[in-house]
């Protein structure tokens, strides 16, 4: 689909937050140019004392296979 716009195509992070809930674990992504925005994000909510898990990786079109696959072959080498 060509006619599709994605917002958050020029945000440099990308954070998964895994927050507890009543009916069980949600995930919630948010997309953001400067990592010092995660700590706003965070406070926002929902509830940090929920937080379960922030998973922050870098807004990659090949969603960080190409970075994975070099850092595999890295430790390959290495041992």
């Amino acid at each position: 689909m060509t006619n599709v716009v994605n917002l958050h195509g020029e945000k440099r992070w990308r954070a998964v937050m895994e927050y507890q809930h009543q009916t069980g674990p949600i995930s919630i992504e948010h997309f953001f140019e400067e990592i010092a925005e995660l700590h706003n994000i965070i406070e926002r909510g929902p509830e940090w004392n929920t937080l379960i898990r922030c998973t922050v990786t870098l807004n990659r079109d090949d969603d960080g296979g190409q970075q994975n696959a070099s850092e595999q072959a890295q430790q390959r080498e290495s041992h």
